[in-house]
């Protein structure tokens, strides 16, 4: 938890050594966990303000204020600002943006500050900006903190080099407070802020959707349990939820609690969702401001599925080290994502398929070059295609465009069914969904790409990897772990897609031949994979997939379970997403199909898994389970 004493608090008249003795009130908790802290700034030299608004127009509590004063501010800084001799760092109020701020010049201190104005402001109808000023250096950078999970209306103005204040709601809520009059204490006092924190992008009307809220303590006391009213557009009456805490939330504390939360009936791009808490501990609250947040509702809310394509060649020396990484992160992330590799655009090999250079256009006027990748074949910030060189020996770049992208709005659902005529030995499968309305509507086209996918291909004379033992610098593992994954054995439609056709409901069904299966294709290892895209060989920005999906073929009739070698052993999927057993294990490993080791206890996404056990008696054995 963020807290800090200052031994060096009596060198400041500033700094007050007694916190719980003053009297204090803004938007975000003081008790934060370090995961929840966003660090603001430039990451340069040059001036930095931050600010709060406290309107009696939009914040009930300011209201109730009126009369009472604001004697300082009370505010959390990254670094020391020792800039008081340059008249560099400051405290600051003032009742307009546009309007030159009321300062006074200070030192700061890491951690809490409690600095007062020579004179009090007295809070009335008219709203008040309060916060600081440094001058932020490249070894003392991103001086203030925010708190990430709440995003309220005026809690978070930002002044870069003196340009000017811009509104940054969604980077969190300023730690910064106003320092109140002692007889204030009974006006702020018996209150707690609800909010939701986390949403999807799309939500469906009158329905539950799952996410988290944000509740802060604004007393002195902890807190067990408090009454919740939820309130959506277009509802005639708000939902009264009892929530109870496992955990009491301690005094000035912030915390997201995981539930569901009820959009109203109304459809709309920026819908109103309201939180109100009105009781605590079972007292009557006092009224605090209202935690408002606005989302898109639509009948066309879909769950997204991201797509990472690889462009890559077995005659790439560089791609098998950069592959590692990448395929780490996907592991390493909390969601399902399809994987699918492109072997053009440096040398063909084997792997590549008829009319796979029509996809080169992606590259735009840059050049082809491997390893190349793409998220969602969405641009990404700083760049003017959708390909971006995967060139970092780090799982940290890549897990960050997941983020950007898997949050990113749903447009169509993609639904699979696989026919897999065992005798035959063939699979084929129907595609079918709906995409979004207004894309529909407006006559934007669509295309859709379906692939038949092989991971976990071992290296082979036949299926060779240029790169495994040349790279210098390599992962040591890089050898034992490396697998041909997202390989396209098939392609039931055009590369580049078909084009889509919709009924009257938008929605679309599709069957495809089925394809012989090849002796060296491992069934186990093998999925179909569909995606709903645009195509614009022009507008590079007109190329992003609205959604995917992806089937197993070991899915197929299976139960959620393992196929053992021993009767006496069984392995399972729990509750929450990880491995357990039954029967007299003494120790187990568990791969993915990729042949890459699973930590015991790892979050299992959506696939095949071989599960390698020894019995207390030294009996050896496998089994494989499949994760729905």
């Amino acid at each position: 938890m963020i807290r800090r004493i200052f031994t060096a608090a009596l060198l400041f008249a500033t700094v007050c050594l007694s916190s719980q003795a003053v009297v204090r009130y803004g938007y975000a908790p003081e008790e934060i966990a370090d995961i929840n802290r966003i660090f603001q700034g430039q990451g340069g030299n040059g001036y930095l303000g931050g600010m709060i608004c406290l309107d009696p127009a939009a914040d009930p509590v300011v209201a109730r204020l009126e009369g009472h004063q604001v004697k300082g501010v009370r505010c959390y800084l990254n670094h020391d600002y020792m800039q008081a001799r340059q008249k560099r760092s400051m405290i600051m109020h003032t009742s307009s943006l546009e309007a030159e701020p009321t300062t006074k010049v200070c030192d700061f201190v890491a951690g809490w500050n409690e600095i007062y104005f020579d004179e009090p402001i007295t809070i009335g109808a008219e709203p008040i900006y309060l916060g600081l000023q440094v001058y932020e250096s490249g070894s003392a950078s991103h001086p203030l903190v925010s708190y990430g999970s709440a995003s309220v209306p005026g809690a978070c103005l930002i002044n870069l080099n003196k340009q000017g204040w811009t509104n940054y709601d969604k980077r969190g809520t300023l730690l910064i407070q106003a320092i109140l009059d002692d007889e204030a204490a009974p006006v702020v006092d018996n209150m707690v802020y609800a909010q939701v924190a986390t949403t999807p992008q799309a939500v469906a009307p009158a329905a539950p959707f799952e996410s988290e809220i944000f509740f802060n303590n604004y007393t002195d006391q902890a807190v067990n349990s408090v009454e919740l009213h939820m309130q959506g557009q277009g509802d005639e009456a708000p939902r009264v939820m009892e929530i109870l805490f496992d955990t009491p939330l301690a005094a000035r504390e912030g915390r997201n609690l995981p539930m569901d939360v009820y959009t109203g009936s109304e459809v709309g791009v920026s819908q109103w969702i309201k939180l109100e808490v009105t009781k605590i501990n079972g007292v009557e609250a006092q009224e605090a401001r209202p935690g408002i947040t606005h989302h898109y509702v639509t009948k066309d809310a879909f769950n997204r599925m991201s797509v990472v394509e690889e462009f890559t060649s077995q005659n790439c020396v560089n791609c098998p080290f950069m592959i590692y990484y990448l395929d780490k992160a996907m592991h390493q992330y909390d969601k399902e994502v399809v994987y699918i590799t492109h072997h053009v655009g440096f040398v063909a090999d084997l792997f590549t398929k008829p009319g796979e250079t029509d996809l080169l256009y992606i590259f735009g006027e840059e050049g082809t070059f491997n390893p190349a990748v793409m998220y969602d074949r969405r641009i990404m910030p700083g760049k003017v295609t959708p390909i971006n060189g995967a060139s970092v020996a780090e799982t940290t770049p890549y897990t960050q465009a997941l983020d950007v992208v898997t949050n990113m709005l749903a447009m169509a659902e993609v639904n699979i069914e696989v026919a897999h005529d065992k005798e035959a030995g063939k699979v084929g499968c129907t595609v079918s969904g709906r995409v979004n309305s207004e894309m529909v509507a407006a006559g934007i086209d669509t295309y859709i790409t379906v692939c038949f996918v092989e991971d976990g291909i071992p290296v082979s004379d036949k299926y060779f990897q240029k790169g495994l033992e040349e790279t210098e610098g390599a992962p040591e593992d890089l050898i034992e772990s490396f697998r041909h994954n997202g390989i396209k054995r098939h392609v039931f439609t055009a590369q580049t897609g078909d084009l889509l056709t919709f009924d009257g409901s938008n929605e679309y069904s599709i069957t495809y031949d089925a394809v012989e299966l090849s002796a060296d294709w491992n069934i186990d290892n093998c999925r179909i994979a569909a995606f709903v895209h645009k195509v614009d060989k022009v507008d590079m920005s007109q190329n992003e997939i609205l959604n995917a999906s992806q089937e197993w073929l070991t899915a197929l009739g299976a139960i959620e379970g393992v196929e053992s070698d021993s009767e006496a052993v069984r392995f399972y999927v729990d509750n929450n997403r990880t491995i357990a057993v039954q029967g007299d294990v003494a120790s187990y490993q568990i791969y993915n199909v990729h042949g890459q080791y699973m930590p015991t206890g790892a979050h299992l996404l959506q696939g095949v898994y071989v599960v390698s056990y020894k019995t207390r008696s030294g009996e050896c054995g496998t089994a494989k389970l499949l994760v729905r």
